[in-house]
């Protein structure tokens, strides 16, 4: 390979590559057809849309309007456990060319698999990618990032899709913009962005929080974002009645637990438990208070259909030990045992 070639696989796709939708099911809602219709038309877009927003429905009909246009495939990508539900979701669409692989081999038009099993295929099989989830971008030095940017840079169309943006992390905003072919995020950097070093450091690990917006440049920015993205959190952000998503009031209930442990400082045992402040003071509350909070939890659980969220491992032992119908999933299970 001489280094004409070298700097071409190094390009990403440039040009239009979107085309007018011909497939719209009917199932969706107005502004979901509105959002699955501008997709389409721009070939390579994000959609940033908030839990229950639909989300699922809209990429698998971007999706099938790839399909039909090209008669190519698309592939689908997906975090752990996420992609039974677009074969589900499917289903309900009446769409029957799809199925869920798990080690690169694939008849179907649309592949649906999961990021952490990327490496078992072949982009040039595919001429169109749908990220879900693709917050996972924001790992700026992740591998799975480098992978996926890798993957997708020579593919036609490419679609991101996301409930989690961060707005003010300008690193996923950029990633986000050059996985989609569009301005890489150094560039993005450069052209709207300073901070307090007047440098650019690729390996400054909190560039998200240092580097702000330049005055000048804010409207400027926001209408280069809306070139390539959607941002909706409800359906009247587009023009469209807020009707099906008014929800009732989210009930927050509360339940304290006790600690019984005095806290040790310096080797001196406290007359009086005082509210914990600092970073020694919580863990050791946290630490002190794991049976009372797995008994409240088991409790709470009893006769329901619940989740555990815990933080630490032996918090996970002793709900699983006292809940016989309990499944326990950390991480150092193999992916097809967490899923």
């Amino acid at each position: 390979m001489n280094y004409k070639e070298f700097l071409e696989t190094k390009k990403h796709s440039i040009g239009n590559f979107g085309f007018k939708a011909n497939y719209i099911p009917e199932m969706a809602f107005d502004f979901q057809k509105y959002i699955i219709e501008k997709a389409v038309k721009k070939g390579r877009m994000a959609v940033f849309a908030d839990t229950g927003l639909g989300k699922t429905l809209i990429q698998i009909s971007i999706a099938e309007n790839i399909v039909r246009h090209t008669n190519k495939k698309v592939l689908i990508l997906t975090p752990l456990a996420v992609a039974f539900q677009f074969i589900e979701e499917a289903e309900k669409l009446g769409i029957t060319d799809i199925e869920y692989s798990k080690d690169g081999k694939h008849k179907s038009k649309i592949v649906v698999c999961n990021y952490e099993r990327l490496h078992f295929f072949d982009r040039n099989d595919f001429e169109g990618v749908i990220l879900d989830e693709s917050s996972i971008l924001k790992n700026f030095d992740g591998k799975i990032k480098g992978a996926i940017t890798a993957f997708v840079k020579k593919i036609p169309y490419r679609f991101l899709s996301t409930a989690t943006p961060s707005p003010n992390d300008f690193i996923e905003l950029g990633t986000s913009s050059e996985a989609l072919g569009y301005m890489g995020y150094m560039d993005m950097l450069t052209k709207f962005f300073k901070n307090n070093q007047n440098s650019i450091d690729s390996n400054n690990r909190n560039i998200g929080e240092k580097y702000y917006l330049k005055p000048h440049a804010q409207i400027d920015f926001f209408a280069w974002v809306n070139q390539w993205a959607i941002m909706v959190k409800m359906p009247s952000d587009l023009g469209f009645s807020d009707d099906r998503y008014k929800l009732p009031e989210l009930m927050l209930n509360k339940h304290t637990v006790k600690n019984q442990s005095l806290l040790d400082v310096d080797g001196q045992i406290q007359m009086f438990n005082k509210p914990a402040k600092n970073f020694n003071e919580v863990r050791h509350e946290v630490k002190m208070t794991i049976p009372q909070r797995c008994e409240k939890a088991l409790e709470l659980a009893q006769g329901k259909t619940s989740v555990y969220w815990v933080n630490r491992n032996d918090e996970s032992s002793i709900l699983k030990n006292n809940d016989s119908e309990a499944v326990e999933i950390i991480g150092s299970q193999s992916i097809d045992r967490k899923e």
